[in-house]
């Protein structure tokens, strides 16, 4: 297994743009590639996913960071309490959705540090019933990416406040997040304080036989994709599907991220963003 070191990099565009460059521009060979790292607090929902009805409005008029990923899967909460992890491997019908191929050294870590950590039927990882790692993956056909995060001591307040269901009614045809019952594994053992602590011990535990570290040019395509990609309007707002929000007399139905048609006519064809 090859590790990817980004220097404690905790910019969530940038770590995203990264996986992205993982899938595009690596060459994944006999050994997977693995990346481990802590985002600053923002939200991140999946591809094909509406903002508008995955994330509580108070939470984005406080302009709080959102991030859209390049897999499908439902919206998650990021801060220094959360360690993620991103598995890189040639693409094979096998491993699509095969979360177990990638995790199962995951969670025999997590059982050898005393942490009772198993798979659900949706191949979340839970302990005593409560979920501590969602997951999902994206593929090219040429390589697959699986990724997910790990609650360590997560701010599970703050969790709850950022993807508490908004008090207006929302259509579209988005896929819409499972929500479930959330944990941190520093409830379950005192072994894992911080998130930082586990990604030593994975560092140590995993079979990592070579570290990646990215050029001066690397780096730059990174940035690059991380500033006209993953912070642009077009892929984090644009991307919403078609979606009516409806409240008391106020309609509003939104394109693009931008509204077409509202009872309220000073909205109209503006962008729709908390």
């Amino acid at each position: 297994m090859i590790l990817i070191d980004n220097r404690n990099n905790s910019d969530p565009y940038f770590n995203a743009a990264i996986e992205e460059y993982m899938v595009r521009q690596m060459q994944p060979s006999s050994e997977d590639i693995v990346f481990l790292y802590i985002n600053s607090p923002c939200v991140v929902v999946g591809k094909n996913q509406c903002i508008y009805r995955e994330v509580n409005f108070e939470y984005l008029c406080d302009q709080n960071t959102v991030i859209r990923r390049i897999s499908g899967g439902g919206t998650v909460y990021h801060d220094e309490g959360n360690l993620c992890f991103a598995f890189l491997s040639k693409f094979g019908d096998n491993k699509v959705n095969n979360y177990r191929y990638f995790n199962q050294p995951i969670v025999d870590i997590l059982q050898r540090a005393g942490i009772d950590a198993q798979f659900n039927s949706r191949n979340d990882i839970i302990w005593n019933d409560k979920k501590i790692s969602g997951n999902a993956q994206f593929t090219d056909r040429k390589n697959i990416l699986s990724h997910g995060t790990i609650l360590v001591n997560t701010d599970l307040a703050k969790l709850r406040t950022a993807l508490k269901e908004n008090p207006f009614t929302i259509e579209t045809k988005a896929v819409s997040s499972v929500r479930s019952s959330v944990m941190n594994i520093s409830e379950a053992s005192d072994r894992f304080k911080t998130a930082q602590e586990l990604k030593e011990h994975l560092l140590k535990e995993l079979p990592i036989s070579n570290t990646i570290t990215f050029t001066d040019e690397e780096n730059e395509s990174i940035n690059a994709s991380a500033e006209s990609k993953f912070r642009s309007f077009d892929w984090i707002w644009g991307r919403n599907p078609y979606t009516k929000i409806s409240k008391d007399q106020l309609v509003i139905e939104i394109e693009n991220g931008i509204v077409v048609k509202s009872t309220e006519q000073q909205l109209i064809e503006k962008p729709f963003m908390p």
